[in-house]
């Protein structure tokens, strides 16, 4: 059903949570997962100035793929750059190209019109992709840092297209 999952990671908590259930959909279905990482850049007279290293990017998504592959599944990743406010199309048309069939992403659990006001690239994405979306929401604690405090519920949104 799902022979290539996507999953997007950005460093944050909510990404992080996305990885062990990518991993667990793709050992399910013996699937081989591609991370991306999408760094953006803001441009600005004469200059381009990138919000985070090249490095720490790199970084980032060489962690994401160590952690799959040492779980036995087959991983790739990369990174891309790009303008600032252009991830989620990054994110669809990546997984257009290395013909994805399912998308796994973390959220902050905002609602609707949080995400519609802020701006959520998971939202962004469940409305441009035109294949599933698989958002594991981390459920708000009062204690953040606490791993062990933190409830997960997935959600599976899943995208007609």
């Amino acid at each position: 059903m799902f022979k290539h999952i996507l999953v997007a990671v950005d460093g944050s908590t909510y990404s992080q949570q996305a990885l062990p259930t990518a991993i667990e959909v793709a050992k399910k279905f013996g699937s081989d997962v591609f991370v991306l990482h999408v760094s953006e850049h803001d441009r600005g007279r004469a200059v381009v100035y990138p919000l985070e290293t090249p490095a720490d990017a790199t970084r980032l998504v060489g962690h994401a793929v160590k952690a799959i592959r040492d779980a036995g599944i087959t991983a790739k990743g990369e990174r891309r750059d790009i303008a600032a406010g252009h991830v989620a199309k990054a994110i669809v048309e990546t997984a257009t190209a290395n013909q994805i069939d399912l998308i796994v992403m973390g959220s902050r659990g905002l609602s609707d019109v949080q995400g519609l006001l802020l701006g959520s690239v998971t939202h962004k994405v469940i409305q441009m992709a035109h294949i599933p979306v698989l958002v594991d929401r981390v459920a708000a604690v009062k204690e953040p840092s606490t791993v062990a405090a933190r409830e997960t519920t997935q959600t599976a949104a899943l995208v007609a297209g």
